[in-house]
This record gives structure tokens, C-alpha cells and sequence, in this order.
């Protein structure tokens, strides 16, 4: 607009001057008409969004033939290559300038007229892309330009009314006219198509995505920056040459546009969509090829997966662990237990190989893989190493064997079977799955080997209430960690066991007496393992109300099931009688107290009759924590008075609340009352 007001006011002052006058204006006149057309080039080309084609370097050839024009102008009267022969017209007080054209003015003509051209193609190609949505700035646009240039076109070729009249600063009042509605009316520089088209760019060349562009050959015509980084490749140097070079093709189908492929490519997985490129005849002259980054959304599909086939594992397992729990309530031996539960453990796709060991019978390992039929004893020489170590473990806070020997080891896991402080055995679990066993997986297990210990230990005891012979073993220990070893050689006096009782955790509570008075209540509380000690009164001598939850030779004994019948230790060495049901294997017995008490031997082994009479009959239906209670209570001497002990301290023995304890004497009490006085 600058332009077209000075071509426009010198155009005026030239109209009313005659000679040289008329003459120098016309030349000033030129630094307008030689700019105008060149800034309605750049006006259009940042419009419609190709200012791509303006740079530092393109910019000052734009000016090359109007600057050079510019100088013909004023050089004119020296070569005549712009006009020649100049004739002045006066017509009604105007001034006006005829002449003929030269060379150097239609080089300037063919160049100006070309960006103008250029420019109304722009404009008409913006408003079929666009769906016209910019038709109505575009019709002004182009409506204030034609107007000028037909005035020109005319005056170049003298289609004028009078001779030499330049009809373009006429146009240059509607260009004004068209110029201020498309401006302030239909929002020319608020809907700019430059945004529409430049956002498209942008998002091409700023898509995370990888875009690659080759023709029907398969040269690469384009990449786009991410594709670079993607491909490792310089999209300069890779132009022109085969896509083949960076990926490969025979895993792509250019026939659909479906995402059916998949590349791995430094250590990420990307999907690979193709897309045709029709021209305007719809014929096929390329295709796009999209790279899309899949890398975190197949790692979280993998991971579902997983998940969702550790669930399905857990849940199969979680179904074996309740049918080992059927059997493990329904085994009334220890070899029926460990044979049930080989047989309820070896199942296809969880554990194809299951080895039981236990040292609470003395029949050997049983044995059964998933394809058997039934288990099998496994002879010793058909022992696996993780077997052969399973039989020395004697405490869960050993390692467990680390599988040496085993090619798959990996695949091996081992379950202890516990109860308190004494392992049993062990389970050896073999899978064939990829994934091995899970931590959530050996939890369970875990649990499993507590629950079998219980049942273990369970059996035990039942085989000791009611058989009809028991075993009876005599031991002798001198070793000091032992508590009433410990108390007789610090005290020189002689301790005897008067009852136990277990409580929760494996803890038990033991009554010890001497017939000498207010000794060993340092000693036992300085003793390890021991939890709690209470002096109870008496007539004479001392009884010891103790809570430990180890360090004593009863600990193990009653973990096995056992019953001990007596222990009296004098001059630091206790000698104990312990019963055992039938069929316990007195040896792992025994090695189990020497293992946690070395200084400890096996006087005499026997099987025995059980007593005629026991000191509570079985008639009154009593349970067993009823027993206990009640023993804790009558020993506590809560039953004398004054008392002893009161409620509290007796329940706290037992690790229970005073309630609990009253419930369970009234019901003893209730019980042992009701069969008295029945008869």
C-alpha cells in the first residue's frame, strides 16, 4: 500500500508538470512501479503460507531487476533500452507521456507480470484446498489487484483515452476500496491461511511420529525428522536412494493401509502403516509409509499377560493348595499324608516333579512326576542331591540346600515343612514353566509347609493319645544351654520338671521346683530364650513359673508330639523320659535335640504300655486347652487360698486374656465336676 501511494502521488505530481519536470517525476515515479508487484508476491506467498521460498539468501534477487530497472530509468537518455522517442501531450491542463517501449522495459513487464501470476494462482489454489473456506478475502484480494493491473495493461498498450495516460493509479481506488473491507470486514489478518498451511508443515516436521515418503519405485523422496532419528540414518544423504536400505520391505504390504507389520529397530518395536499417493487422475505415484512407536504398549500387553497368566497359575495353585488341606485333615499316618500329598501336588502345568522327605517316619522319600500314575519310594540310590540334604535339615534358620548338582536348578524350589522352631522335612518342587516360581507363589508354599508341619505334629500326638504301645527313650544332657542343666550346676541343688504347657508361637510354659528356698530366679531369668519368670509360693523350697521360647530340652520333644514324663537334673546333668507314638523315627528325634544340644545322649529306647490311669480321665471329654488351663491354674496354686496367683498372672502364662482363661476353667471345671458326681 506504501508503494501504491507513492506510484499514486507521483503519478499526480507528473500530471501537472510539462518538460523536465513531467520527466524527472516519471523516473521517481519507477521506484514505486519496479517495488509493487515484488511486495505483492511476498504480500501472498506469507498468506497463503509459502514463505518458505523467502530466505536471507532469496530475498535480494527478488530486487535485481527492479533495482537494475531503476537505474535504466534514470540512465535512459544515455542508451534509450527502456523507452525511446518521449512526446509530451497537453490536454486540458494535463500533461501526459507517450512513448515507445524498449527491451529493457518488457524484461521488466515479462518479470513483473510473472509475479503477479504467481501470486493469483496462490490465491485461487488456496481457495479450492481450503473448501473456500477464505473465499471471500481471496475475491477482494484478487479484485483489488485487477483492477490496477488492467488499468496498466491498457496503458501499456495505449488502449487509453487520451494518448500516453496511465489508467494503473485509477485502479489503485478500488484496490483501496477492496483492500479496506477485506481488512476490517472479513478479518484478513486474523483468519490467515499462513496458520492453516504452516501448521501443517509444523506438524509434519514436529510428529513424533515417523513419516516416510517414496515414489513407486521405492526412492525415498522425504523424511521427516523423527523418521530419521528412527531409521538412524541423515535424510540429506539418504534422498534419492532405496527405502530398502533402512528397512525391510519384504515385511511391508504396500497393497493395505492396515498397521499388519512390525519392525524391530534399536532394541523398539515400531508398527508399520502404508498409504497410498494418487494424483489428481487417482493413478498411484508413491505411497506413505508410517512409523508408529509401539515399544511401551507392547511392553504393558507383555506385562498384562504375565500377570494375567500369574493369576491363572495362583489360581491353579491356590486349587491344589485346598485339596492338599482336604487330604492333610483326612491322613491319619504320616505316610499316608506324605503320599497323598505328593500325588495332590504333582499336576500338569504347575509342578511336574514332586519329591516328599521327612524325617517323622522312617519310610523313605516318596517320589511322582506329573505323567505318573501314582507315587513311588525313591530308593537311596535313585536320590536326587536336593533330596539327600533335605534329610539333614534341622532348623528354618539354615539355608535350605541350594540344588547343587541339578541342571535346571533354577526351576527347583524347596518347601521346609515347619511346626515351631523343628523342620520336618522338606518338599521339592520342580516347574517346567518359563517364568519359574513367583515370590507370591513361594509364599504360599511357605504357608504350605507350616500347615503340613502342623499336620504332621498333629499326627503325632494322636498316635500318642491313642495307641496302644508307645516308644519311650531315656536321655541324658549335660549341656549347659539346656535350663535345667544351666540351674543345677548354678545352684548345686537338684531341679525337677512338675508340668508343662504349651502356649502360642511355640512358646511353652514349664513349673520347676527345688527343695531349696529363693534360688535360680536370677539364673533362669539370665537363661536364653527365656521369656518371663514368676516365683510361686509354697510350704517349702522354690517352684518357678516359666515362659520360654527356646533353651529348653522340652522345646523339641514337644514340637515332635512327644510327651515328657519326667526330667530331673542334678549337678549339671538332666536326665528326661519322653514318650513317643509308634513309628516316629526316634533317631531324627534325637538328632534334632543334639543339634541344638550337642552334650546330649540316648540312654535306652523301649516300647511301653500306656498308664492305666491318667491323671485327668479321658470320660469328661475335656479339650486339650482346657487341660491347660486348668493344669496352669492348679500349679500357679490359683486354686489355694489365699491365692497364689490371680486370673491375670495365670493367663498371661498361657499368652491369653484373664477372659479366656475363666471360660476355659469354668468348662474344665464344668466337665471334671460333671463325671465326678455322675456315677
Amino acid at each position: 500500500m506504501v508503494a501504491v501511494t507513492a506510484w499514486t502521488v507521483t503519478e499526480i505530481l507528473a500530471l501537472s508538470q510539462t518538460g523536465a519536470s513531467h520527466l524527472f517525476w516519471e523516473r521517481v515515479q519507477w521506484a514505486a512501479i519496479s517495488v509493487a508487484p515484488i511486495f505483492f508476491f511476498f504480500f501472498i506467498v506469507r498468506f497463503t503460507g509459502y514463505e518458505w521460498v523467502l530466505t536471507r539468501r532469496t530475498i535480494p534477487l527478488y530486487f535485481v531487476i527492479p533495482v537494475l530497472s531503476v537505474v535504466l530509468i534514470w540512465t535512459n537518455p544515455a542508451h534509450g533500452i527502456m523507452w525511446t522517442d518521449p512526446v509530451q501531450t497537453h490536454t486540458g491542463g494535463i500533461v501526459t507521456l507517450s512513448q515507445d517501449f524498449g527491451i529493457g522495459f518488457w524484461v521488466y513487464f515479462v518479470y513483473a507480470y510473472s509475479l503477479l501470476i504467481i501470486g493469483f494462482i496462490l490465491l485461487i489454489r488456496l481457495v479450492t484446498v481450503s473448501q473456500y473456506l477464505y473465499l471471500d478475502q481471496t475475491v477482494l484480494i484478487v479484485l483489488g489487484i485487477l483492477a490496477p493491473l488492467a488499468g496498466n495493461a491498457l496503458s501499456v498498450f495505449e488502449i487509453t483515452p487520451l494518448p500516453g495516460m496511465d489508467l494503473t493509479p485509477y485502479g489503485f481506488t478500488i484496490t483501496g476500496i477492496a483492500f479496506g473491507n477485506a481488512l476490517f470486514r472479513y478479518q484478513l489478518f486474523e483468519l490467515l491461511p499462513a496458520t492453516r498451511q504452516l501448521g501443517r508443515q509444523a506438524a509434519l516436521v514436529d510428529l513424533k511420529d515417523g513419516v516416510v515418503i517414496v515414489d513407486t519405485e521405492r526412492t525415498v523422496l522425504y523424511l521427516n525428522p523423527a523418521a530419521s532419528d528412527i531409521l538412524d540414518c541423515n535424510a540429506d544423504e539418504i534422498l534419492g536412494d532405496s527405502i530398502d536400505l533402512l528397512i525391510d520391505t519384504g515385511e511391508l504390504d504396500f497393497t493395505t493401509t492396515d498397521r499388519l507389520a512390525e519392525l524391530s529397530l534399536q532394541g523398539r518395536t515400531y508398527e508399520v502403516e502404508t498409504a497410498p499417493i494418487r494424483d489428481r487422475r487417482n493413478a498411484q505415484v508413491g505411497h506413505t509409509v508410517l512409523l508408529y512407536d509401539v515399544t511401551e504398549r507392547i511392553r504393558r500387553e507383555e506385562e498384562l499377560r504375565a500377570q494375567r497368566n500369574r493369576f491363572q497359575q495362583l489360581e491353579g495353585i491356590n486349587t491344589v493348595i485346598r485339596n492338599v488341606n482336604q487330604v492333610l485333615v483326612s491322613s491319619t499316618t504320616v505316610e499316608e499324608l506324605q503320599w497323598a500329598v505328593v500325588e495332590t501336588l504333582a499336576t500338569p502345568g504347575l509342578y511336574d516333579d514332586v519329591w516328599f522327605s521327612t524325617s517323622a517316619t522312617t519310610s523313605p522319600p516318596v517320589r511322582m512326576r506329573a505323567d505318573d500314575t501314582k507315587p513311588r519310594a525313591v530308593e537311596s540310590e535313585d536320590r536326587l542331591p536336593v533330596i539327600e540334604a533335605i534329610d539333614t535339615i534341622d532348623s528354618v534358620d539354615e539355608d535350605m540346600p541350594d540344588h547343587s548338582g541339578l541342571a535346571d536348578r533354577s526351576n527347583w524350589t524347596s518347601v521346609p515343612l515347619v511346626y515351631g522352631q523343628t523342620v520336618y522335612g522338606a518338599i521339592a518342587l520342580h516347574t517346567n514353566r518359563d517364568t519359574g516360581f513367583g515370590e507370591r507363589e513361594l509364599d504360599v508354599l511357605d504357608e504350605l509347609g507350616e500347615t503340613i508341619g502342623h499336620a504332621l505334629t498333629s499326627i503325632e500326638r494322636t498316635h500318642l493319645l491313642v495307641s496302644d504301645t508307645r516308644i519311650e527313650i531315656d536321655i541324658q544332657s549335660a549341656d549347659s544351654d539346656a535350663l535345667l542343666v544351666a540351674l543345677s550346676s548354678s545352684t548345686d541343688t537338684e531341679w525337677v520338671l512338675d508340668g508343662l504347657i504349651p502356649a502360642r508361637n511355640g512358646d511353652l510354659t514349664t513349673y520347676l521346683s527345688t527343695e531349696d528356698s529363693d534360688v535360680g530366679i536370677d539364673e533362669a531369668k539370665a537363661h536364653p530364650g527365656v521369656l518371663d519368670v514368676r516365683q510361686l509360693s509354697t510350704d517349702s523350697g522354690t517352684t518357678l513359673e516359666v515362659q520360654a521360647s527356646h533353651g529348653t530340652l522340652a522345646h523339641s520333644f514337644v514340637e515332635y508330639g512327644a510327651n515328657v514324663r519326667t526330667a530331673t537334673a542334678t549337678d549339671g546333668r538332666c536326665q528326661m523320659t519322653v514318650e513317643l507314638s509308634p513309628g516316629t523315627n526316634v533317631r531324627a528325634v534325637v538328632e534334632r535335640v543334639q543339634n541344638e544340644f550337642p552334650e546330649t545322649e540316648l540312654l535306652a529306647k523301649h516300647d511301653v504300655e500306656p498308664t492305666e490311669h491318667d491323671a485327668i480321665p479321658s470320660e469328661t471329654g475335656m479339650t486339650d486347652r482346657q487341660r491347660e488351663a486348668l493344669e496352669a491354674a492348679f500349679r500357679a496354686g490359683y486354686f489355694d487360698w489365699p491365692r497364689d496367683s490371680t486370673a491375670e498372672e495365670v493367663a498371661a502364662s498361657l499368652d491369653i486374656s484373664s477372659a479366656t482363661l475363666h471360660g476355659h476353667l469354668r468348662k474344665a471345671e464344668n466337665r471334671l465336676l460333671s463325671t465326678f458326681f455322675s456315677d
